[in-house]
C-alpha cells in the first residue's frame, strides 16, 4: 500500500509498505480524505520528537474493508470516522472519566501508524459509522470539531454569553463556528488579517486595537479561549481576562508563560486546560450536530491537495497562514 512516511524533520516520502493486519478488536479502514492537524505539523517540522519512520495523520474519513473476527459492530463498506486517541479504560484517570489524560493512551499518527496511507488499523471501539447526510469534507473535519466543541461545552458558555477566541487557526475557527451557531457572541483575535476575515465570515466580531482588557471588560467576556499555542497568546489571554472569567487553554504552547498569581486570586480568574475530548460523548455529539446541519466543519477548509502532493500540503500547513488543509487519498 502507499503511505506518506516521515523519514526525518521536513522530509516525507510516499513509499510502498505492507498493509496492516487487524489485531484483536480492530478494523481495517481505507482512508478517503484526511486533514492536516497542528500536531502533524509539529512532528513534520521536528518540534516534537518522533520515532522515525512514522506515518502521520489522524483526521480522516474512510471505509471499513476488513476486521478481526471478534468485531461485530461494524461491517465492510461502512463509511466511518475514527476517534484517534485510544484510552486504556482501566487506569485511575480513565475510571474517573478523564481518559484524555490517560498515561497509557495510544494515538494514531503519533504512537501508532497514521491515516496518510491506503489502509490503517483502528480499535473498533473508537470507530464511528456515519450517516449519509454528512459529506466527506465535513466528516474529515469532525475530529478537530470535537476538540473545539469539547472546550466550548467545558466552559459552560450558553446562548447570550460573550466569549473571546485568541488565535484563529482551525481549532479557533471551529470554536467560533460552534459558538456562533449556539447563539454565543464571539470576539475573535489573530495577528493575520486573513484569519480575522475567516472569523468574520463565521459570525465573529473583530475589533482593531490592543486594549484587550478594556474591550473584554466592556463586552462582558466570560471565557477567553486561548488557541494560539504560543507563550505570548497565553500571557495575553491571562493578563487581560476580565474579573470572574475563565481562561481555557487549547493551544498547547511549549514555551514557559508567566502570570501574576495575585491578579488571578484577587480577580477570581480560573485557568483550565482543555485537551482533546471525552470518550464517547464528544464524538457522538459532534456527529449529531453535523448530521443535523447545525454545524458544517468543512467551512474552515481552505485547500485540498492530491495525496502525491502531501509534502506540499504539509509545507503550506507549516506557514500558519492557510485554514484547514485536506488531502485526497482516494
Amino acid at each position: 500500500m502507499r503511505a506518506a512516511v516521515l523519514l526525518k524533520p521536513s522530509t516525507v516520502e510516499i513509499q510502498e509498505l505492507p498493509a496492516p493486519r487487524p489485531g484483536t478488536g480492530e478494523v481495517l479502514i481505507e482512508p478517503i480524505r484526511a486533514g492536516i492537524c497542528g500536531s502533524d505539523v509539529s512532528l513534520y517540522k521536528g518540534h516534537r520528537p518522533a520515532a522515525y519512520p512514522l506515518v502521520l495523520g489522524h483526521e480522516f474519513v474512510g471505509r471499513v474493508v476488513g476486521g478481526a473476527d471478534d468485531v461485530a459492530t461494524l461491517r465492510v463498506g461502512q463509511r466511518v470516522v475514527v476517534e484517534p486517541n485510544y484510552f486504556c479504560g482501566t487506569c485511575r484517570f480513565c475510571r474517573a472519566g478523564r481518559g484524555s489524560i490517560c498515561p497509557h493512551k495510544q494515538s494514531m499518527g503519533v504512537t501508532r501508524a497514521g491515516c496518510f496511507a491506503d489502509c490503517v488499523a483502528a480499535p473498533a471501539e473508537f470507530v464511528w459509522p456515519l450517516p449519509d447526510a454528512i459529506s466527506d469534507p465535513d466528516a474529515a473535519t469532525i475530529e478537530p470539531l470535537a476538540v473545539s466543541l469539547h472546550a466550548l461545552l467545558q466552559a459552560g458558555a450558553t446562548a447570550g454569553d460573550t466569549v473571546a477566541v485568541v488565535g484563529c487557526g482551525a481549532i479557533g475557527l471551529l470554536l467560533v463556528h460552534a459558538a456562533v451557531r449556539h447563539g454565543i457572541r464571539v470576539l475573535a483575535h489573530d495577528r493575520l488579517e486573513g484569519k480575522l476575515e475567516s472569523a468574520r465570515r463565521l459570525g465573529a466580531v473583530t475589533e482593531a486595537g490592543e486594549n484587550w482588557k478594556h474591550l473584554w471588560d466592556s463586552e462582558n467576556v466570560g471565557t477567553v479561549f486561548e488557541c494560539g499555542g504560543v507563550a505570548a497568546t497565553v500571557e495575553l489571554s491571562i493578563r487581560n481576562a476580565p474579573r470572574g472569567s475563565r481562561v481555557v487553554l487549547l493551544g498547547l504552547a511549549t514555551s514557559p508563560a508567566s502570570f501574576v498569581p495575585l491578579s488571578l486570586v484577587r480577580d477570581g480568574i480560573s485557568i483550565e486546560p482543555s485537551l482533546i475530548y471525552d470518550h464517547p460523548a464528544d464524538f457522538a455529539r459532534s456527529i449529531a450536530l453535523v448530521a443535523g446541519g447545525t454545524l458544517q466543519p468543512s467551512i474552515v477548509v481552505s485547500d485540498t491537495f492530491p495525496f502525491d502532493s502531501i509534502g506540499r500540503a504539509l509545507e503550506l500547513a507549516s506557514n500558519g497562514e492557510a485554514g484547514k488543509i485536506h488531502t485526497l487519498i482516494r
